[in-house]
């Protein structure tokens, strides 16, 4: 809670970002359940999540928690509309649709 707001919200999606591209790999690796274990963890960090701004905090660590429970449901419902809809890979137009920037590694090397 001792970061700045704007600054954990973007760690937070670039780690979700991560995270959802190593699922898919996980995916092709012969772990079908994976997409499904994904949601099920999202579910636990909500729940952990409500917890603490339920707990005693100040008014802008609140804010902090209830702009980064916004974001993670969203993130969420995204991983159960995949679960639902069988999304199982990267180069799947509901998971594309997804993005806003693609970073090419070999234009960095």
């Amino acid at each position: 809670l001792d970061q700045l707001g704007m600054i954990t919200l973007v760690g937070s999606q670039i780690w979700w970002t991560w995270e959802v591209e190593d699922v898919f790999a996980r995916v092709r690796n012969g772990e079908k359940m994976a997409m499904k274990d994904f949601s099920t963890k999202l579910t636990g960090q909500l729940l952990e999540l409500t917890t603490m701004v339920r707990g005693d905090l100040s008014n802008l660590n609140r804010k902090k928690i209830n702009s980064l429970i916004i974001i993670d449901v969203h993130a969420r419902d995204i991983i159960d509309t995949f679960v639902r809809d069988s999304v199982l890979d990267s180069r799947e137009f509901a998971w594309e649709s997804q993005l806003r920037f693609a970073w090419e590694k070999s234009r960095d090397d």
